[in-house]
């Protein structure tokens, strides 16, 4: 309980009420590759391959659609986590909605670093870079002009362009992180411990997105750091907390989740790569007012996550949920390359 009251003071000093300016996940945590390119093989096991789906305001007449496909490897890593090795990562992820369908997609390369300074610790470092495509349709939009004293008609010309203008840029990202852990210890399972403490920035370039001929504007650079703990709370059960907190030019988000996590099956390997199978229940809040009541099916290599947000403030007057479902697959007993286990 005593890690839990910490956690409940450092949360609430970042609890203000704004919003950000990017797309993001409740789940975050199962996207951190986009936003600390540290955690780029920071993960149990060798290679991981991960998908994301978030299908925004259900049952409104405009939908937001985000997705996300990320791979990971790790070079140089044991079955002990006991030694230094290195991580990359690549990401795709695509973000479409509104009635001009205006989105972008992006592909981006994460390569990390991680120090190993004790059986339990490592430090970690990443950087990244990406390169992004917006676009945007208005034909299927009306304009005050088609209004013909009685109704809309789409057959007024509004003499605008048809297209939003296409266009590309290349980002920039950096992030650094902490890991304790002590979750090999299965001889005093009720003492184990989890913590992962990191900060990065990302659109460190501050990329130029021009979207005519005469209109521009620069992405603020955003700056984050993020805290997660897991604490045995008996033989079976465990207790994880995490925060990310963002800030984005004067735009400010913040998110926190608080899981229940219970064994189903526990694997008889003594090392820090996970056999386990749990299963996590819990919610997700965030400082916009949204509830996000989640559930994670964790098998070892296999996770699934799958969580549904209730608009709480005053913008559920218009749209009153959302739905993420994430999916992952780790190589947690040897790597997908060499077919035999790493000692």
């Amino acid at each position: 309980m005593h890690q839990l009251c910490r956690f409940i003071v450092i949360i609430s000093l970042f609890a203000l009420k704004v919003t950000a300016q990017d797309y993001h996940f409740t789940q975050y945590d199962r996207a951190m590759l986009l936003l600390n390119p540290s955690a780029a093989g920071n993960f149990d096991g060798f290679e991981r391959f991960s998908m994301q789906n978030r299908n925004q305001w259900v049952g409104a007449g405009t939908r937001f659609m985000t997705s996300l496909a990320t791979a990971e490897f790790t070079f140089g890593k044991n079955n002990f986590d006991n030694k230094s090795y290195a991580g990359m990562g690549l990401h795709f992820n695509r973000d479409v909605g509104g009635d001009s369908r205006f989105g972008s997609n992006a592909i981006g390369a994460s390569l990390s670093g991680h120090l190993v300074t004790s059986k339990r610790s490592k430090f970690s470092a990443g950087i990244q870079t990406s390169v992004s495509n917006r676009s945007g349709d208005l034909s299927n939009l009306l304009f005050y002009s088609q209004w013909n004293g009685s109704t809309f008609d789409p057959n007024i010309p509004t003499n605008e362009p048809s297209q939003i203008a296409r266009f590309s840029y290349v980002d920039a990202g950096v992030g650094l992180s902490y890991t304790y852990s002590s979750k090999g210890n299965r001889v005093s399972q009720e003492r184990q411990r989890y913590v992962n403490v990191g900060v990065f920035a990302q659109h460190i370039a501050r990329p130029m997105l021009r979207y005519n001929e005469i209109t521009y504007d620069r992405l603020y650079v955003k700056f984050g750091g993020h805290l997660e703990t897991e604490v045995n709370i008996g033989n079976k059960l465990a207790l994880e907390m995490k925060t990310i907190q963002m800030l984005q030019g004067k735009h400010y988000h913040g998110r926190y989740g608080i899981l229940l996590k219970s064994v189903m099956k526990q694997g008889a390997s003594i090392t820090r790569l996970k056999n386990d199978a749990f299963f996590s229940a819990g919610l997700y809040m965030s400082s916009t007012g949204t509830l996000s009541p989640v559930c994670v099916v964790d098998l070892g290599g296999v996770q699934i996550g799958l969580n549904y947000d209730l608009e709480l403030a005053k913008l559920n007057r218009a749209y009153r949920s959302s739905i993420e479902f994430s999916l992952s697959y780790a190589f947690t007993r040897s790597s997908l390359f060499k077919g035999t286990k790493i000692g």
